[in-house]
């Protein structure tokens, strides 16, 4: 069984700048090549101490990790072979990130209403608010935009549409930063959900942040 310092070891060594990374929305290639060996070399026993019944989610944690490192592939070599519902999520998110937003709304589909989606619209909330969307000379995006920030429940496939506009067209700096931000509280959501399913606890807890 693995111990507890290679618990600690990944926990500092892999998750924590990968949780302090903005990856892009549509990233060209991995953030970091010696990050995606680190990642390679965690074993999902690793994560889950060994606890088989929890191997899923030890396997769509390191899912994750490859996708906070921009590394496409090899996050969808793994999503694709978990069967839950929280694995058709990574999958979700790779297919956005790689401009197919059409195979994104599919894995979303499959998602369905996800756990994270209450904390996730309420971060969104706390990040941005209509007053600024004020200044944006795209009405299409503005108002995509509206819809997701004013909507009761986190809506995927209204940000697909919000993320492919300003990819495909808009390309706003602003708007830029304000969709990674987003899908970096998705991201970091959805990673905390998969360490509380496999180990228990809180991920951020774990690595030293409130």
């Amino acid at each position: 069984m693995p111990s507890n310092k290679d618990g600690a070891n990944w926990l500092e060594a892999i998750a924590k700048p990968l949780l302090e990374h903005l990856p892009a929305l549509y990233p060209i290639e991995e953030w970091d090549v010696e990050m995606d060996a680190h990642i390679e070399a965690l074993l999902p026993a690793m994560i889950t101490q060994g606890s088989p019944e929890q191997e899923p989610y030890g396997m769509a944690i390191k899912a994750g990790l490859y996708l906070l490192n921009e590394s496409l592939d090899k996050s969808h070599d793994i999503a694709q072979e978990i069967t839950n519902t929280t694995g058709s999520y990574w999958h979700a998110l790779m297919h956005r990130m790689e401009g197919d937003y059409s195979n994104a709304k599919y894995w979303f589909n499959d998602v369905g209403h996800h756990p994270i989606f209450s904390n996730l619209i309420g971060c969104v909330r706390d990040y941005l608010t209509v007053k600024d969307l004020a200044d944006l000379d795209n009405e299409a995006l503005s108002q995509k935009l509206e819809v997701l920030i004013t909507s009761p429940v986190w809506n995927p496939s209204v940000f697909i549409d919000v993320v492919e506009l300003q990819v495909s067209l808009v390309q706003n700096p602003t708007v830029d930063s304000w969709l990674r931000h987003i899908q970096r509280y998705e991201m970091q959501l959805l990673l905390q959900y998969c360490y509380e399913q496999s180990c228990g606890g809180s991920l951020l807890e774990a690595i030293g942040q409130k």
